[in-house]
């Protein structure tokens, strides 16, 4: 009996390592691939990002032109037709801070960014990555004019969710 049950506990033992070895090999592969999709996926996440730039160019009583750029690897819709798809916030201090969202604005000219090279605003109708627009957009109706020396913050939010801040101020 005392030979029996020492086989018994070997047998026992060999299985046990045996399983611990296989759960442990399937854990670290497992392990493995999930670090494998992660980088992948933080990989391909960069690869398409989206980044836009905005730079004021004038800013009057109820008027402000800004330039955006596309500074990023994904293309920016602008218009479909007479639909605008990106927003524009605009924020200025008239006795206190007010802030307006501006649906309706103009494209006014779309280049190659860095050069004077024009792109036709009627058929390009979009912004691709190293492209810049220069934007016109005007207060609503009824809004205060943009006192001389205030402070004037623009906001330029696209269809992706990704906006560009510029801060300038009305000479």
């Amino acid at each position: 009996m005392g030979f029996s049950v020492t086989v018994a506990s070997a047998i026992s033992l060999i299985g046990l390592i045996i399983f611990t070895s296989v759960m442990a090999t399937t854990i670290i592969s497992a392990i493995n691939t999930l670090a494998q999709l992660k980088y992948l996926m933080f990989k391909s996440s960069h690869a398409n990002e989206v980044k836009i730039d905005l730079f004021l160019d004038e800013v009057n009583a109820s008027k402000i032109r800004f330039y955006v750029r596309n500074s990023g690897s994904k293309q920016i819709f602008l218009m479909r037709e007479d639909y605008n798809w990106n927003s524009i916030i605009v924020s200025y201090k008239n006795i206190y801070w007010r802030s307006y969202l501006i649906e309706d604005y103009s494209i006014l000219e779309i280049r190659v960014a860095g050069t004077n090279f024009l792109l036709d605003v009627n058929s390009h109708r979009s912004l691709n990555p190293g492209e810049e627009a220069l934007i016109e957009a005007y207060l609503p109706q009824g809004a205060p004019e943009i006192p001389a020396n205030s402070s004037v913050i623009v906001v330029f939010a696209s269809h992706y969710g990704v906006s560009a801040v510029g801060e300038g101020v009305r000479l």
